[in-house]
Formats: C-alpha cells, structure tokens, sequence
C-alpha cells in the first residue's frame, strides 16, 4: 500500500519565532498552502524547551518580539523564558497558526527532487510531505553541546544540560557543579546560589559582563502603553537605535570598547573584594571577541561565602564529583552542564540533500555559506533562516528574521506566479558575497585574536552580519533574480 503524499507550497520546520513569524508573513501574503512541522508538543522553540532557573532574554523585549505584535504587558525590560513563551503562544493563536502545525512531529530527512523542483521530506511518523519551497527554522540555539570530558558516564549523582532542565531535581542543600561560565551559567548561578549547600563553578575562559539594568514594568506603564501605543513604538525605537550604536565600536573602532571594560571592572570591584577572584573574573582578550554577557547578580553571586570559582581545568569526571587538573577532586551531588549548544555547520537535526543527493553538511564542511543567510548554492528553493551571516551582534535577531520572512514570501510568491521548477543561487555569487563580508570583519572585535562560537577552525566567520541590521532590511527587500539560476 502506497502513503499518499501531502504536497504543500511551503514546509517549515521549527515553531519558535522564526517558523511562526514566516509563515504569518506567508499567510499576509496569501500563500495559505503551507505547514509547520514541530517535533515539541506545543509552539515556543529554544523559549518552550529551555526551563533551567533564571532563563531569560538578554535583548530588550520591547525588541525582542515581533514588530507588527507589540506587547504592552511586559513584566520586565528583559522578560523571562515563562514571559516569552506566553507571548509567542499567544501570537500563534491571534494569527491563527494552530490549524497549519503538526505538533510532536521531527523531520528526518529533507531531499531535494531536481526533476519535479520540489522537496521531499520525511518525517518521524513515516509521513512523507512534497514541497515546493523548505524553510528550516530550527534555531542555531536548540541542539544542547556537551564537554569532552573523560568520565562523564561514570558519575554516580545527578548529571543534567541546562538547556535539558529537569524540573524534579532539588538542589536544596545540594553540592553542585556547575562546569562552563557562559550565557547559561550567568542565569542559572545567582538563582541556584541560595538554595544549595555549596556552588562550585568551573572555568575554562571569563567572559565580559555589561550591568543588565533590568527593571519591572508598573501597571501604570502598561496602561500607558494599552492607551497610546505610540508610546511604545517610540520606546522600541529609542532601544532599537541604542543599541544599533554600538555597531561601530564592534565592527570598525574597536577601541572604543574600552567603555565596556570598565563597566565591566567597575562592577567587579564594586562586589568583589578579593584581588585574585577579580583577576580570575577578568578576560584577557578584547571586550566582543566572543559574546558580551549582560548581568546584575553574576559577580554578587560570587560574593556569597557557598560559591566558589575553579579554574583549574577539569582532567576528568568520578564517580564522586570532578577531578581538576591539580589533583584535586571535588564531591558533588548534581553536575550542571552549562556548555552551550551545536553551533557548528550545519545546526540541524536532520540530513538535508540537494541537487544530485549532495549533502549540506558535507557541502558547507567547516565552512558556512549562504546568500544573505537564506539560499545555499545546489540546494535550490530552501531559504533558512538565521543561516550563516545574518547573525546579529548588537541587536536583536528579530530585526533580520522579520527582513528573512518578507523575503521568504517574495521568493516562493515569485516561484509560483512564473511557475518555475527552482531558483538556485549562482556559486559565484553566495563565494563572493561571503569573501566580501570577511573583508569587512577585518578588523572588527570578532577577529581580534580570540577562540569563540562565531568563527571557524580556518579562523573565517560565518556567524555574524558585518554591518547595521537597518543594511540587511534594505539589501534583503528586494529579489536580484540576476543571482539565481532560474529553472523553469
């Protein structure tokens, strides 16, 4: 018995902020022939999945959400995971993005058939769906990443990922570890140091911490904002600016971030007062070589006489705890793994295959590569989003997501009216602009020297947008057909 298949104009897979916002914007468009395969139960991404203690957004949320669905309600100037999950579930419903989800449904293989111009993608439940246009929008922040630590499977407490959480482990009057000091750890840290016995946090590299300056909105603010909206499409605006003025300093004038470390130092010394714990907490690499961190409790968290910070690195993990590289070995009851996620190319959970069964992952290899972040040479009619270089390193990802969704429209309404089987971007093209957008990171703080998750092993960057968000808006609002090879 043969499976019927179901043929879609556009499949989307992932129903966080990038698979919703695209296919509201393909349903303003009129492109109603779509679906959205999500492998959780319910809508959300990185913002349902992630529940470990103090998760929230480090960008402003009158930014970080959706320009044409401003929220006045806002608890906080940077909501928490609870918030912004309500408010995505609650955009999903007001557009009427439920009918189109296939809820607890993983794709497992997406292909591309060159001679009918569609793809072809399986999923976990053995259905098969055709597609004229694949839109991943899985997230580079969803695929947890784990240390190669030697012993990991051989600790006898509990051993959990942060972006993981399990919601029934008390750390109450728990030894706990907590191995990696980055934008996980940041969050979990302060809101874990007053329950457990005792914290130790281990570090392999500091980070550079800006003050958070994070305050609760009143209900008076809401009104004002439920009453005259302006005031709050002003207020986005103002934060929008902000911090697109901080491009110049990252990209061209790193100099000028100077002003960061001593903000950072400054609140150090304000809460620390032991010269070696400063010296421990303090970089020794340029402030935006790898990702600037925002907080009000990480150095205060370090204060408290139950939390303590390990720099020697780890040799390997016991059956007791973690044994450091000066032979120390520290019992624990709990392990907390705060290392990040699969940023690496390619970021999906999934085989991807283009023309002639060329694989993505072997295609991009250490390397990175797409038009505008979207189009990728031989794997015709796929636009991701959030792809390789349209990454923001100063504002919110939002800005270049909702540029991403018009184009996404754009593109599948252009496939349709001329009935053409794909548009594949030429090679040269996506080559040069790539090489064009290294030029400019030249001397930016991204390359000033340091390891982090935006580059690559060559040292190259497809992480980051080499210039202001407003640039990507205007350079991506129009289709240049003259950069795609057009099959009809």
């Amino acid at each position: 018995m043969t499976t019927q298949r179901k043929q879609v104009d556009v499949a989307i897979i992932g129903a966080g902020f990038a698979g919703l916002g695209t296919g509201i914007e393909l349903k303003k468009a009129g492109i109603l022939n779509f679906v959205i395969f999500e492998g959780e139960e319910g809508v959300g991404g990185s913002w349902r999945t992630n529940t470990y203690p103090g998760c929230a957004c480090d960008v402003p949320s009158h930014l970080y959400s959706y320009s044409f669905a401003p929220n006045p309600k806002w608890p906080e100037a940077f909501s928490r995971q609870e918030d912004i999950r309500q408010y995505i579930e609650e955009c999903a419903s007001q557009y009427g993005m439920d009918p189109y989800i296939r809820f607890s449904t993983r794709v497992t293989d997406a292909s591309f058939d060159e001679k009918s111009g569609r793809w072809i993608i399986t999923t976990n439940d053995g259905q098969i769906t055709e597609a004229r246009v694949l839109v991943p929008a899985t997230g580079a922040l969803s695929h947890p990443k784990y240390p190669d630590i030697k012993g990991m499977d051989r600790f006898k407490g509990k051993a959990l990922h942060a972006a993981r959480w399990d919601p029934t482990v008390d750390l109450r009057g728990k030894h706990v570890g907590v191995i990696g000091s980055g934008a996980s750890a940041i969050q979990v840290v302060p809101n874990v140091a007053g329950e457990v016995a005792d914290l130790k946090v281990f570090q392999r590299t500091p980070s550079w911490v800006m003050p958070k300056f994070n305050r609760t909105f009143s209900d008076k603010d809401h009104r004002d904002w439920v009453k005259h909206p302006w005031k709050q499409k002003a207020h986005r605006l103002g934060l929008y600016w902000t911090m697109e003025s901080a491009l110049p300093a990252i990209l061209w004038y790193p100099k000028l971030l100077k002003v960061g470390e001593l903000m950072h130092k400054r609140a150090l010394n304000k809460h620390i007062q032991d010269p070696a714990l400063r010296r421990k907490l303090t970089p020794d690499y340029k402030v935006g070589c790898k990702r600037t961190l925002v907080s009000d409790d990480w150095f205060p968290a370090f204060a408290r006489p139950n939390v303590h910070l390990i720099t020697d690195g780890i040799k390997e993990i016991t059956e007791a705890g973690v044994r450091t590289s000066d032979g120390v070995e520290h019992a624990l009851d709990v392990i907390i793994y705060c290392t990040g996620y699969e940023i690496g190319a390619p970021a999906y959970p999934f085989a991807i295959k283009g023309i002639g069964g060329l694989s993505l992952a072997d295609y991009w290899g250490g390397q990175s590569k797409a038009y505008y972040g979207m189009n990728v040479s031989h794997f015709p009619n796929m636009l991701l989003t959030m792809g390789p270089n349209s990454g923001p390193g100063h504002t919110s990802v939002l800005i270049y997501q909702e540029a991403q969704y018009k184009y996404i429209a754009k593109y599948t309404k252009t496939l349709l009216k001329q009935k053409l089987r794909y548009l594949d971007v030429k090679e040269e093209v996506m080559q040069e602009q790539f090489q064009s957008f290294q030029d400019r990171m030249r001397n930016s703080s991204w390359l000033s020297g340091c390891q982090s998750w935006y580059l690559n092993a060559d040292g190259t960057n497809s992480t980051m947008w080499p210039g202001f968000s407003f640039e990507y808006v205007l350079r991506t609002r129009n289709m240049d057909m003259g950069a795609y090879n057009v099959v009809a």
